[in-house]
């Protein structure tokens, strides 16, 4: 077994995972593991301006491969930079591992500078959270690390390295592959007596809607799921933020549930007299906890990995606990073998047909207004004219980019990053920059407003460093958008704190060294975004709107 530095069996166990990029911030604490990097092209260091989008950067890193990515910070107020980040990929379910720096174990526990017990702050918002305790444990740890973050329902994990176990030590390491030491793949089967009753009730409906959540990405049962909806002839929605869960192409696709889903797919659930919910858990933004569905007293078939969000809100007639695609295949088969109310549903297949086209002459209209500035309506509509088949979008959080919810059109999967039920604003950046690493093939835009950009504008530079060319529209109307909508109604107009003023997002891009494109009318969106993803360098698209609160 070679003999290794800490900083160098860090890397190694990395590089073993096949992860080419580790995104951070160097501090005194982990220069050891930096130094590691040092001339190497199997394993990267990427450095960023802040370390919330390093780990925001992994967490796209993560979403766009499906394997784990990592992220790295120095002690204290470094990791703590971390944990907005971290908890997005909780979120998200993406699994990211975090490494950070921890005080010399001499001096902990008396309040040394910087030491926070930071393995207790992560623990809430991770999978696992620990400290190392001996520096030849640091491979052994870290495998435990990649195979927790990667097992059932993937997500994040935190470990703590102290700055002296990773100074002056060297120990054999041996280099292990994830084979050795986790299952690459596990996929859990669902009961057979659940599947069989699951299988009778689906067969019996007449008005089936299968919704597909974010467990089907994951999973990658895109394909099982459009094809078990169309032995079912159902109806087919998607949960809030997973519009790329199946192809939006499909005759029978009714966009997303959600605050801003369309009325199209509400309204195939409000008819539906059975839904076939496939790895979602029915969140609040989902599904408003029966706020803005007639979810409650719905039937509902759930297939489910993890046990605790089985019928966690809505009681549900039968429950499959297993992987999306093992069970959607399942289905499937066991449908073949039942006699089914297919005839019965004619009424159905002319009612889908009927809200299909009803969204699609929707949207095309809204590429008909001609109002200046553009709503972001208009801003998708002429978007959608010029951007490739299978780009990566990512979403900030906000009410201009949260209109793309019912108005991107997916062809496949991982194609979709949204801040998810977290709602944190400026996310859409640094998720683009690590979801363009990982699928540098693909066109990568991310969507944002005024305010939530420039959270995380900072990180154009390390676009620009790196190479990263993604594409930022910024939406801006000067102000919080959804708050001033709140104002607007609750507060009887009595705006305070909502309005903002803004540097031209295109200038402030050239600063950088980003190229910037300004758009004042709406017939030069579609030219200025064809131009700024053919310019092979990262840029910026800012189109003066109309505030989402007028």
């Amino acid at each position: 077994m070679p003999v290794m530095t800490s900083g160098q069996a860090v890397i190694e166990t990395i590089r073993a995972e096949g992860i080419p990029y580790v995104f951070g911030l160097p501090g005194h604490a982990i220069l050891d593991i930096v130094d590691a990097m040092y001339g190497r092209e199997d394993v990267s260091f990427v450095g960023v301006r802040h370390e919330q989008a390093a780990a925001l950067m992994a967490d796209g890193y993560a979403r766009a491969t499906g394997g784990p990515a990592v992220c790295l910070a120095s002690v204290g107020p470094g990791s703590v930079n971390l944990t907005t980040g971290i908890a997005q990929a909780w979120m998200a379910h993406s699994p990211v591992v975090a490494l950070a720096g921890g005080v010399f174990q001499e001096v902990s526990d008396r309040d040394a500078f910087q030491e926070l017990d930071l393995v207790s702050m992560f623990r809430p918002i991770t999978k696992y959270s620990t400290e190392l305790r001996k520096a030849e444990r640091i491979p052994e740890i870290l495998r435990h690390a990649f195979r927790v973050a990667s097992s059932a329902k993937k997500g994040p994990v935190y470990v703590e390295l102290p700055a002296n176990l990773l100074r002056d030590h060297s120990f054999d390491v041996e280099v292990r592959t994830p084979g050795t030491y986790r299952a690459v793949e596990t996929r859990q089967a669902g009961d057979e007596v659940a599947v069989e009753a699951a299988a009778r009730l689906l067969a019996e409906s007449e008005r089936p809607v299968v919704v597909a959540g974010g467990g089907v990405v994951w999973s990658e049962a895109s394909g099982e799921t459009v094809a078990l909806a169309d032995a079912l002839d159902a109806a087919l929605v998607t949960s809030y933020g997973h519009g790329d869960a199946v192809p939006n192409n499909h005759p029978r696709y009714l966009g997303s549930l959600g605050r801003r889903g369309p009325d199209e797919a509400a309204e195939a659930v409000r008819r539906a007299d059975l839904l076939l919910v496939i790895a979602s858990r029915l969140s609040e933004l989902t599904s408003y906890y029966g706020g803005g569905y007639p979810l409650a007293g719905k039937r509902i078939v759930q297939v489910e990995i993890d046990p605790k969000e089985m019928g966690r809100v809505y009681p549900i007639e039968v429950g499959v606990l297993g992987d999306a695609r093992t069970v959607a295949s399942s289905l499937t088969e066991a449908l073949a073998g039942l006699r089914t109310a297919r005839g019965a549903r004619a009424q159905w297949r002319t009612a889908m047909k009927s809200l299909s086209a009803t969204r699609r002459d929707r949207l095309a209209e809204e590429r008909s207004a001609t109002s200046t500035p553009p709503t972001p309506a208009q801003v998708y509509a002429e978007m959608r004219q010029v951007v490739p088949q299978g780009t990566i979008f990512t979403m900030d959080a906000g009410g201009a980019s949260g209109m793309g919810y019912d108005r991107i059109p997916f062809s496949e999967p991982r194609t979709f990053f949204t801040p998810r039920s977290f709602g944190s604003l400026g996310v859409g950046l640094p998720i683009a920059l690590g979801a363009k690493l990982a699928r540098p093939d693909k066109t990568v835009i991310s969507m944002n407003g005024d305010g939530g950009f420039l959270f995380n504008a900072q990180e154009l530079q390390t676009a620009v460093d790196h190479h990263i060319n993604v594409v930022a529209i910024v939406m801006n109307d000067n102000c919080w958008g959804s708050e001033k909508t709140i104002q607007k109604n609750r507060f009887d107009g009595r705006y305070w704190g909502v309005d903002i003023d803004n540097p031209r997002f295109d200038r402030y891009a050239e600063l950088f060294g980003a190229r910037g494109f300004y758009c004042e009318h709406p017939d030069q969106i579609a030219d200025a975004l064809q131009e700024a993803i053919d310019c092979e360098s990262p840029a910026v698209v800012e189109i003066p709107i109309r505030s989402v609160a007028d």
